[in-house]
């Protein structure tokens, strides 16, 4: 008996409390923690500092929605830091990752085939700025002492 594998059109992605259809999307982590080094050869590690950025290309339909909050914010500049939620459930288990603080900040608002048989998508890209980070189905990607007093 084969079970279903958890593919991206299994996933119901929020932006703040709207529900968006992504063409595609990515949360990318840099891990600045390296190796330590005596003499040449590696003995433990050192903590470094830590970058998460998420990406979601959309089609013009539903960057109509973010348009709307921009809207309000008076500037695409002006909208706040959100939260992105990416949700998705099958037989196989459940993945929840979510992306806290999320500056967002235009990066590809025109892209067309003067050709045509593709739609004009936008992408967003966003830093994470919260010190909540990143949690991936409930966990803390952060450890507790990392973000104590914070």
């Amino acid at each position: 008996m084969s079970v279903k594998a958890l593919g991206g059109k299994d996933f119901d992605i929020f932006i703040g409390d709207k529900m968006v259809h992504v063409i595609e999307a990515s949360v990318k982590i840099t891990d600045g923690r390296k190796a330590k080094k005596v003499r040449g050869i590696t003995k433990g590690f050192i903590d470094g500092p830590v970058d998460a950025e998420v990406t979601i290309k959309l089609d013009h339909e539903n960057f109509l929605i973010l348009q709307d909050v921009a809207k309000t914010a008076g500037s695409w500049k002006g909208i706040e830091p959100f939260d992105v939620s990416f949700l998705a459930e099958v037989a196989a288990g459940t993945k929840n990752v979510e992306a806290f603080g999320v500056l967002p900040q235009l990066d590809e608002i025109l892209n067309i085939k003067a050709e045509g048989g593709e739609e004009d998508t936008t992408t967003i890209k966003g830093p994470v700025t919260s010190t909540d980070f990143i949690k991936i189905n409930g966990i803390p990607y952060l450890t507790a002492e990392e973000v104590r007093d914070l």
